[in-house]
Order: structure tokens, then C-alpha cells, then sequence
């Protein structure tokens, strides 16, 4: 069945967009077919993965395309005139995966979109749950088209709690939260399990009106369950001393209040929703997998369009005054980054 995870937090600049980008590679490369929703209105993963101006003939509009060929195609037609419009997937530009790996790009449109929601009358109300559900019908309208069954869905999404954050939630089976080494993300963290329950204490109110004319509606009965999957640390710095490589003292102790905060606030929170269990048995209050921060090679990442764990058999090309190749420990640090991502990659294959 196709598992559907969001990676997700209200805080911004926490590597959202570079995590969902390399985890996708990664499970790509286990032989499994991939969809990746860019749901951010400010499209960095749609460049990321397309290049800017691949992603810029996407947005342009035609007559056979009146839209464009992103999100927006699928999307405006469904809220103005009820009735699907065009589903577009794009090929990353990502050499040797094993699975399949496409893209629904994003679009500036979706700050509109965003709008249009209105958690009063479509969820509370009951009567537009449909309105907020988009990402399981973009994918099931992307598996129909594309011919193929997705084992994953990956959801980049804006730093907020806005409507697209609830519409993807509401359609997400696991989420995922990265964190960074600052005095934010234990906050933001807390906030999170503060949130998501009313997100769901809503869902359940409107969900309830309308099964009373809709009992058998087995989407909307299936909706509305996101599980917390664990967390991510991102961007932290090491040291090298005694041969031995560790975390720098002060990322470390960010780190240990993202633990408490995750141990005394997000998960006694998300214990307290009755509709479904909010927290599997498998997550700890530990971080999954750590990504170190990889500072010039995160950029030249982007700007090739390539991911971290081919970025070393290509030259670099920004910000290092021309030179050659990636340096010994430059190519180290990538590989040992490919491997927490292929890690990460695992332990959503063996506990989702």
C-alpha cells in the first residue's frame, strides 16, 4: 500500500526541502517508486529537483495547457468547476535510481489556494472535506496516468500551520520533523503537539456531519491519521579530537532539549487524540538519523540539481574559486551524509 509522509515543521530553514529531496533518492535506490508533492508555495523543491528554468517552462501557460504544468493544472479546475483537471509528473534530474521517481511540481498559485480553504465550513462544517484531501487525489490521478503504484508519497510543506499543512496532515499516514541546533526548534516542537490535535479534534467534528449522509465513504473514513514517524537532526557541526568525531558541545545541548521537548510536550500531546494512536510504538524520543551541516556542498547540491549522494562525481562548481574536485574530506563527509540518508530510508521501509 502506498504510504504517504509528510516532512514537516512550522519553524523555517530547518532543511525540509534537501531532507525530502535525498530521502527520495535513497528510496528510489531501494526499488521503490516514489512521488514527490511540492506543496510549498515557494517551490524549492520543484527547482531543486527540475533546475530553475525547467521549473520556469513549467509555470508557462499555453493553450493546450492553460494552467501550466504543475500543481496548479490539477488543482484550479477541481476547486473552480469541481471536476479534475490535468495531472503533470516531471523526471528529476537524478542519475541511477532503481525505483521510479517523479515529481507533482509546485506552484506560486498554492499562497491562493491556500486562501480559498476555509477550515470553518470545509472541515468543521463537513461539507469540503474533499477540498482538503488534494494530495491523496493528486496521487491517486499520478498513479492512474503514470501507470504505476507508488509505494511512497513524499510532501514538502510551507513553515506554517496554514491549510495546505492541514490538507496534507489530514492525508498523511506518518510525518516527519527536522530539527536544527537553535533556541527555535524545541519551541516550534512544542507547538506541534499543541496544534496537531485540534487539527484533528476538526477533522473529526466534520468528518462526523458528514458521514451522516456519506456512511460508507471509505476515503474520508481512512483520512485524518497522521502518525508521528520521529525527527530528524539537521545542520549540526563536528569536531575531530583524539580521532574520534563528535557533535559540538553547543549543538549538543540544542539537541537535548529537542529531546525534552519531544518527551514532555509533543508526544504526551499527541497521546492525548482518541481517534487513533498519534504515536506509534516504534518511536523513541531519539533522532532517527543526523545530518551534519554541509555547508558549501549543500549549495552546489541545489544549484546542480543533484543530490548528496552523487554530488561527489561531479565537479563543484559555486563558491569554491574554481576549483577542480571536492576535496578528501569534503567527499567523506558526503558519503557519510549519503549513508544516514540511505539509513533514514530503512527505517521508514522496516516501521512504516
Amino acid at each position: 500500500m502506498t504510504k504517504t509522509i509528510s516532512i514537516f515543521n512550522n519553524k523555517g530553514g530547518v532543511g525540509k526541502t534537501s531532507i525530502i529531496w535525498n530521502l527520495a533518492v535513497s528510496l528510489a535506490d531501494l526499488d521503490k517508486n516514489v512521488l514527490l508533492l511540492d506543496f510549498d508555495p515557494q517551490c524549492n523543491l520543484s527547482i531543486a529537483c527540475l533546475g530553475d528554468q525547467e521549473f520556469a517552462n513549467l509555470l508557462k501557460t499555453s493553450t493546450a495547457n492553460p494552467f501550466g504544468q504543475t500543481v496548479k493544472a490539477f488543482a484550479l479546475p477541481y476547486i473552480q468547476q469541481n471536476r479534475f483537471g490535468q495531472i503533470h509528473t516531471s523526471s528529476p534530474k537524478i542519475p541511477n535510481e532503481n525505483g521510479r521517481l517523479d515529481i507533482v511540481p509546485g506552484d506560486f498559485w498554492l499562497n491562493s489556494f491556500s486562501d480559498v480553504l476555509n477550515v470553518g465550513t470545509d472541515v468543521i462544517g463537513g461539507s469540503g472535506l474533499y477540498r482538503f484531501i488534494l494530495p491523496e487525489l493528486l496521487t491517486k490521478e499520478a498513479s492512474r496516468v503514470n501507470g504505476v503504484e507508488y509505494d511512497y508519497v513524499l510532501i514538502d510543506l510551507p513553515p506554517s500551520f496554514n491549510t495546505l499543512v492541514r490538507s496534507s496532515l489530514y492525508c498523511s499516514d506518518y510525518f516527519l520533523v527536522p530539527c536544527t541546533p537553535d533556541l527555535f526548534s524545541s519551541y516550534c516542537v512544542g507547538l506541534i503537539g499543541d496544534m496537531l490535535p485540534l487539527f484533528i479534534q476538526d477533522w473529526e467534528q466534520g468528518k462526523q456531519r458528514y458521514l451522516q449522509n456519506n456512511p460508507n465513504d471509505p476515503v474520508i473514513l481512512s483520512k485524518g491519521k497522521p502518525k508521528f514517524g520521529g525527527w530528524v537532526f539537521n545542520n549540526f557541526d563536528t569536531r575531530h579530537r583524539n580521532g574520534v568525531k563528535r557533535m559540538v558541545a553547543a549543538d549538543a545541548v540544542h539537541q537535548a532539549s529537542i529531546e525534552t521537548a519531544i518527551t514532555d510536550m509533543l508526544i504526551p500531546n499527541l497521546n492525548s487524540i482518541t481517534s487513533y494512536q498519534a504515536v506509534p510504538s516504534f518511536v523513541n524520543t531519539d533522532h532517527v538519523v543526523g545530518i551534519e551541516d554541509l555547508n558549501v556542498m549543500a549549495s552546489d547540491s541545489i544549484f546542480q540539481n543533484i543530490p548528496i549522494r552523487y554530488l561527489s562525481q561531479h565537479r563543484p562548481t559555486t563558491r569554491l574559486r574554481g576549483r577542480g574536485s571536492w576535496a578528501a574530506n569534503q567527499i567523506e563527509l558526503m558519503d557519510d551524509m549519503a549513508q544516514e540518508y540511505e539509513d533514514l530510508a530503512l527505517y521508514i521501509e522496516q516501521n512504516f
